[in-house]
């Protein structure tokens, strides 16, 4: 095995807090670790600055931005791609039989009239390498709707998660715009919209994007114009920011919307709707506060349509503390190194003390340590509170002989009126497993290997040591794969409580994490991932040298 001289950062970074039993579930009450509830919410709250995730940069650098065909002045943006990508997957639910949703089916539907337009295709590309274990194509979706509303002006939504992935085609049935008004009704009623909600809803989603002359040559004229090269007849003035000009506009008579005012009459499905209850419901909207609030609730609604079968997680809260770059690494010597981050959500507190008990439960004042405040800051972009920021302190240089090892840490908070306060989830504090840890020596080779040393804790008895290596199928879907390590042909000697391992598995630079079966439990470390990753929660491994 080659080791590293500078072998011992190779886990410091984007690491997730997951030397975690892998029964970790989402419950209503947040006890770490959480491996996905702390996925999704580094999906939904880090957007900008330190460990900021991939969806918030098909947002950047404003909403106007648009990365597909590598041409400029198409007139479109990605944002109205994201938002309709995510109706077309849900439209299609049943509530009759409890089929169809949001469900990521829309990848086996695009060849469908309903469906025209490469606008899925393009989000789909954008989205599909950030999905995971914990997160799935679905989840991705909604999440990117969610993100582009967010980002572009819009309100807060409620976010859940838990979504999974179809693996065929639901039955078709998006409403498409040269339908009657009675059928209009009936497909949204399908959905689990009254009439009055498909107005508003399909007012809310026509806040941004247009129609594209290549997708609908009858809705929407070709153009000369150089900075709209794909005749993009937009939906309102304007079509990359969350407002309720698509309802005034339409009221006062000043709309452009070809599904208004268009030259084919038989495709003004907009104007059909919108006037259908004599404008009751459009006139309702004209306050922008109502149409606001109206939007957060039906943008909340059809996301979370989805197949009956799926059950979602509660609506994701920023987590106030969060534990997400610590783990314990075998360094040799008899010692093992904790290293790691944590994120304090709005909060910037004067000194943080990392405290600890040992394995076996006792505590010592020699089991502590300062935070190191790097000045690390994340901005989540929450809609209407624009200057949050979290910030996030590391554990540097904490190096505990292996004998005591750790159980359980905490953190003592000094905050700058002079108080202090305990962060140890109501008493539980944040408990680590120690059964199995990566060695520093662990790295990658050029040819897509990694050269893997571990230990395992010399008092139990694995039943099964294994490598899981997320990865995605042929459809974009995440899955897992997992390789057997076979034990040691003679039994490694015991140090420090501890046996050495070591294995060279092909993982081809996909995320991992080492797994330990003992009995009825599973002992995992944090997902490790190339340099290249995207994924907040993950360690980074260097080359062999």
């Amino acid at each position: 095995m080659v080791n590293n001289p500078a072998s011992w950062k190779t886990f410091i970074g984007r690491v997730c807090f997951a030397t975690i039993l892998s029964s970790a579930s989402v419950g209503n009450a947040y006890i770490w670790p959480n491996p996905m509830l702390e996925e999704l919410d580094s999906q939904l709250y880090d957007r900008q600055g330190y460990n900021a995730r991939g969806l918030p940069g098909g947002m950047r650098p404003d909403c106007n931005v648009f990365f597909f065909n590598n041409v400029p002045g198409t007139g479109r943006a990605n944002v109205g791609d994201w938002v309709r990508t995510a109706y077309h997957d849900m439209a299609t639910h049943n509530t009759a039989d409890g089929t169809g949703g949001l469900d990521a089916s829309i990848r086996f539907e695009q060849q469908r009239q309903e469906n025209a337009g490469d606008g899925f295709q393009n989000t789909l590309l954008f989205i599909q390498g950030l999905s995971n274990r914990y997160f799935s194509l679905a989840d991705n979706i909604a999440l990117a709707a969610v993100t582009a509303i967010e980002m572009c002006g819009g309100p807060k939504i409620n976010f859940r998660g838990g979504r999974i992935d179809a693996t065929t085609a639901n039955t078709p049935g998006v409403p498409e715009p040269q339908q009657s008004l009675t059928e209009h009704i009936a497909s949204f009623a399908r959905q689990g919209f009254t009439q009055s909600e498909m107005i508003s809803l399909i007012a809310c989603g026509h806040t941004f994007g247009g129609v594209q002359h290549i997708a609908f040559p009858d809705i929407s004229p070709a153009s000369v114009d150089p900075e709209n090269t794909s005749g993009n007849s937009r939906f309102d003035t304007t079509f990359t920011y969350f407002d309720n000009n698509i309802v005034t506009e339409y009221l006062d008579g000043t709309t452009a919307s070809p599904l208004i005012v268009g030259d084919n009459i038989a495709t003004r499905s907009d104007f059909r709707i919108f006037s259908s209850d004599s404008n009751v419901t459009m006139t309702g909207l004209t306050d922008p506060s109502v149409f606001r609030s109206t939007c957060a609730n039906l943008y909340a609604r059809m996301i979370d349509t989805v197949p009956s079968s799926v059950t979602l997680t509660e609506v994701i809260q920023p987590l106030r503390v969060k534990p997400v770059a610590v783990q314990l690494i075998w360094i040799g010597g008899g010692n093992i190194k904790l290293q790691g981050e944590v994120r304090f959500w709005d909060s910037s507190p004067s000194q943080i003390k990392l405290v600890w008990k040992a394995r076996d439960g006792s505590s010592n004042s020699a089991f502590s340590a300062t935070l190191t405040d790097p000045s690390l800051t994340t901005n989540p972009l929450v809609p209407d509170s624009p200057s949050l920021v979290s910030h996030w302190y590391e554990f540097l240089a904490v190096i505990i002989d292996a004998i005591h090892s750790i159980s359980t840490f905490w953190f003592e908070v000094s905050h700058g009126d002079g108080s202090m306060t305990v962060e140890d989830q109501g008493g539980v504090g944040f408990q680590l497993q120690d059964v199995v840890m990566l060695a520093s020596s662990t790295c990658s080779t050029s040819s897509g290997q990694v050269s893997l040393d571990f230990v395992i804790r010399a008092d139990i008895e694995p039943s099964r040591v294994y490598v899981r290596s997320d990865a995605f199928d042929d459809t974009q879907s995440p899955i897992t794969t997992t390789i057997d390590i076979p034990p040691p042909t003679v039994l490694p000697t015991v140090v420090s409580g501890y046996r050495a391992w070591s294995a060279v598995v092909s993982l081809n630079g996909r995320q991992w994490t080492l797994a330990v079966d003992v009995g009825l439990q599973t002992f995992e470390t944090t997902y490790v991932a190339p340099l290249t990753s995207f994924h907040l929660n993950t360690a980074n491994l260097f080359p062999c040298s």
